[in-house]
């Protein structure tokens, strides 16, 4: 029973869930009352984040907002353990955009003079063996700009590398798994929350019998091979997006990821479906995944 909630609270709560009719969606626990399984084998450190900031491109905007939270994971992938969120804001030396404003419920003058504390916030993920975040490319490109002794670290990435569809969610955003999968909050978009959040999230168990975070690691873990497209004529664009691939705007190419063992199948696709007889094939492991 959670113990933050009253029994009355609880048992009327039952009475409805009891009925056909209803379904009970309930608030998340506090981090500290998280059910945690006890460790099972090598424990380690994921350093959990989640930043808000002023735009979309890292080259020209600011962290507004970061928030860090150490879990442990032991062997099996499951959260053993979590800490504290430690959560910083930070002035950018310029009005907020009002679609930031907006998005976040922060103000200029809830930022006026504050700055992120970098020596512990890179103390933090310094001492992490890996970093967690809900669409992790955007905040790697982020944390690695301000924190360059951070690269090479492996980041894992909960809304890509769980298969949230294949186990029968609809969406794959924070706030609409929460609310299939472990609960909801009533917090704005804040960096905090989503940390908070997301922990909560990872620690749930997906039908396949493995927690979320479990699923995650092992899906990261493993290596696949990204073929980026050259030389595909822009008339094959729209086949090449049904087909998954993704435009990158730097080198001007369309690309996919997939696993070892369907390079020869993708090749002979893009051969004959795209066009494209010589991809250039990469080795991606979890350490570049996220960043590149």
């Amino acid at each position: 029973m959670r113990q933050w909630l009253s029994p009355d609270t609880e048992r009327a709560a039952a009475l409805l869930e009891a009925h056909p009719d209803y379904r009970i969606l309930r608030s998340l626990p506090p981090l500290d009352l998280l059910p945690l399984p006890a460790a099972e084998g090598r424990v380690r450190t994921a350093a959990v984040l989640d930043t808000e900031t002023t735009s979309l491109d890292p080259a020209t905007g600011h962290i507004i907002e970061l928030a860090i939270c150490h879990v442990w994971f032991d062997a099996r992938g499951r959260i053993v353990g979590v800490r504290r969120v430690h959560d910083w804001l930070e002035d950018p030396g310029y009005p907020l955009p009002p679609q930031i404003a907006a998005l976040t419920g922060l103000t200029d003058a809830d930022l006026a003079g504050r700055r992120i504390d970098d020596a512990a916030a890179l103390d933090l993920l310094s001492g992490a063996d890996l970093i967690v975040a809900h669409n992790a490319s955007f905040d790697a490109a982020w944390i690695e700009r301000r924190y360059p002794s951070v690269a090479g670290k492996p980041w894992v990435c909960s809304l890509k590398d769980i298969d949230w569809r294949g186990h029968g969610y609809e969406g794959r955003q924070l706030g609409a798994l929460l609310g299939e999968v472990a609960g909801f909050f009533n917090t704005r978009h804040r960096a905090d929350a989503d940390v908070a959040a997301l922990v909560a999230l990872l620690a749930t168990t997906l039908p396949s019998g493995k927690t979320a975070c479990s699923e995650m690691i092992l899906s990261a873990q493993r290596p696949t091979v990204r073929l980026i497209a050259n030389g595909a004529p822009f008339e094959v664009k729209d086949r090449l997006k049904a087909r998954g691939y993704r435009w990158n705007p730097k080198i001007r190419c369309w690309w996919i990821e997939v696993a070892g063992s369907a390079t020869d199948d993708e090749r002979a696709w893009l051969a004959a479906e795209a066009g494209c007889h010589r991809p250039t094939l990469r080795e991606i492991t979890w350490h570049q995944r996220h960043r590149t």
